[in-house]
């Protein structure tokens, strides 16, 4: 028994060892990039529709909301526009004058949502986007 325990050391040892005799690559070892699902990233931002829906009389977004757009700016700003694409095909009309301020209401710098293509003002809506 123990010339087998011997035995299975010394492979182990001449495995090992041969791994680190092998030249290591100088490059760092990049990790793929992880792929971002908007759709249910954008979840985040359900607080924001009382603030941007068309007839809201909510002058500033909750709490909730500036954190929700936080989170989806930090993972991936282009889910913001996806978002907002989004509640227009889910028949909620927005208030893109009030969409374009959630970057400074919140707080954060962030790319304009004016930019969001598939995002147009709604009926009566203040102009904006």
């Amino acid at each position: 028994m123990l010339k087998f325990s011997l035995v299975i050391l010394a492979t182990w040892v001449v495995v090992v060892a041969g791994n680190d005799a092998k030249p290591k690559d100088s490059s760092p070892v990049q990790s793929p990039e992880v792929a971002v699902d908007c759709s249910n990233l954008i979840y985040n931002m359900l607080d924001c529709v009382s603030f941007f829906s068309v007839g809201s009389n909510d002058t500033k977004p909750s709490f909730l909301c500036c954190l929700g757009f936080k989170v989806v700016l930090y993972m991936d700003a282009e889910c913001i526009c996806e978002g907002l694409k989004s509640s227009v095909a889910l028949g909620i009309e927005i208030d893109t004058a009030k969409a374009v301020t959630l970057p400074s209401v919140c707080g954060v710098s962030a790319p304009s949502i004016s930019n969001c293509d598939g995002v147009s003002p709604a009926p009566g809506a203040s102009p904006g986007m």
